[in-house]
């Protein structure tokens, strides 16, 4: 049975059936510090939420994108869990079914309503996604639903980034862009996530023990470099591609005024990682 989507739901499932790992590239090779501790990558401190002991596990991905977390998953345990993957995008579950082969349950569903049992999981573990999901309350309800009592939810949302010259000069480019263009992208991001209160106010229902971390992401980049990041995300979806090449050449031409010696800038991306049991 085909899924219904919403307007937004159909733009990020089109989004990611034509750029399959698209968030897993962009994340994976960016090297992250949360709490004085530095791992390779953002997703290094959702795995390090999961036992690595040989108890046996059932580990949920919610928006599991081409696999990359459930594989890092299973390369950090003794004994590998059971693992499960949903995603609204065909393609994203195409790719994950041939990074974990046989290894994981892959599903092609939302977060507001997944076919799994009551009580069913460990732990759910969810990367830059929970915060362009609809209906937010009922995707929290559900993840509540699948996990058994004591189980651990933990999920990593993007925070305001430092100002920088790389970003700043990004988001006026953009804005002179969409001015000049009927957007075709929808309203993506729920704001209760960018703040401690409201989430903790999202998670109080069915939630305990909210832990609420910060994480920074920083690098130094070329101006060609940082554009190509940029372009990873959502924003430059529906742009023609003459405008996008035009944007481009202006970005990387002005930002390249303001790189230091060594013609690389540096930037800053903050996120936060929610880590919360199941009551």
């Amino acid at each position: 049975m085909s899924l219904i989507l919403s307007s937004t739901e159909r733009f990020l499932s089109e989004f990611h059936d034509q750029r399959a790992g698209i968030t897993s590239k962009a994340f994976m090779a960016l090297p992250a510090v949360k709490g004085g501790k530095a791992a390779a990558s953002s997703y290094e401190f959702l795995v390090d939420v999961v036992p690595k002991a040989s108890m046996p596990l059932t580990v949920l991905d919610v928006a599991c994108g081409d696999g990359y977390l459930l594989e890092l998953v299973t390369l950090s345990r003794s004994k590998t869990a059971t693992l499960i993957g949903v995603d609204i995008s065909r393609g994203e579950l195409t790719a994950a079914e041939h990074r974990l082969g046989q290894d994981a349950t892959l599903i092609k569903g939302r977060a507001q309503e997944m076919t799994l049992p009551t009580g069913s999981v460990d732990i759910v573990l969810c990367h830059m996604a929970l915060m362009l999901m609809d209906d937010l309350e009922l995707v929290i309800a559900e993840i509540r639903r699948v996990l058994k009592p004591g189980g651990l939810f933990s999920f990593i949302v993007g925070a305001k980034p430092e100002s920088s010259n790389a970003q700043n000069l990004y988001i006026q480019i953009l804005r002179t862009a969409r001015q000049n263009l009927n957007s075709t992208i929808p309203r993506l991001g729920d704001k209760r996530l960018e703040g401690d209160v409201q989430i903790e106010q999202l998670l109080a229902g069915g939630f305990a023990n909210v832990a609420i971390d910060e994480i920074s992401i920083s690098r130094r980049y070329s101006p060609l470099e940082m554009w190509s990041w940029f372009e990873s995300m959502y924003d430059l979806h529906g742009i023609p591609d003459a405008m996008r090449e035009s944007m481009k050449r202006e970005y990387i031409n002005t930002l390249s005024v303001t790189c230091d010696s060594d013609g690389f800038v540096g930037f800053t991306d903050n996120l936060r990682q929610v880590t919360a049991v199941a009551g």
